[in-house]
């Protein structure tokens, strides 16, 4: 009987080694991407980050705002809702606040349209020094896992500032009247748990407009900068 001896080439072997790390390589790089990048994100492009308080703001009282979904291997991201808070003692206005979605029409909140508490009510977000409070809420998508995908990030300063993981970006053109507004993010998953889940702490965003008696003393202290350096002329 004739013996049979198999045998792969060098190439071959060399090919299928390739695959496997570059298969590998590949896992790695999403499983690091999917920790690395938020589920839900809040981010004000062009404005500063606070690592302190770790939150996004702006003095601007008209500006752009994106609510970014991620990490959709956990299944689709439902009823995504943004969530604009007043601080404890500032009572709601009438017109003080509009929500414009990027190729939308806006929507201008009353006094009337504020609630009082933490959002939502049965599992609610985290406080952030901020709920209760008056507050606001605006359905933002339902993000499913056919796409179509933007490729994101983690927006943080020295975060995963690589084009890392796919997603979706929903932009929002905020315009306000109030010294102060808070934004929070919270969505589900749509998996067997049925899970919620919120933008987390060090990707708030919120706008801090100076007051008048802030801004006077600013004036006064440039144009005492400006006497001085006459001065020394």
């Amino acid at each position: 009987m004739r013996e049979i001896v198999t045998s792969t080439s060098p190439t071959i072997a060399r090919s299928v080694m390739s695959r496997i790390a570059l298969t590998f390589l590949t896992v790695c790089l999403l499983a690091t991407s999917s920790f690395a990048v938020p589920n839900l994100q809040l981010y004000i492009p062009g404005s500063d980050y606070n690592s302190e308080t770790d939150t996004w703001w702006t003095s601007d009282q008209d500006f752009e705002l994106w609510v970014v979904a991620a990490n959709l291997n956990h299944g689709a991201i439902y009823d995504i809702t943004l969530v604009s808070a007043l601080l404890t003692d500032e009572p709601p206005l009438d017109g003080a606040l509009t929500i414009t979605p990027e190729g939308g029409s806006g929507t201008t909140y009353n006094a009337a349209n504020y609630t009082w508490g933490t959002p939502p009510p049965d599992d609610p977000i985290p406080g952030h020094g901020v709920f209760p409070t008056n507050y606001v809420e605006m359905h933002v998508a339902n993000v499913t896992t056919s796409g179509p995908f933007v490729m994101v990030q983690d927006y943080v300063p020295g975060g995963d500032a690589g084009i890392s993981l796919y997603g979706q970006i929903f932009k929002f053109n905020v315009s306000t009247t109030y010294e102060y507004v808070h934004f929070d993010a919270y969505g589900y998953y749509d998996d067997p748990k049925g899970r919620r889940i919120f933008a987390p702490f060090s990707h708030d965003a919120e706008t801090v407009v100076p007051e008048p008696g802030t801004m006077l003393l600013l004036g006064l202290g440039l144009a005492g900068v400006g006497v001085v350096r006459k001065l020394k002329r």
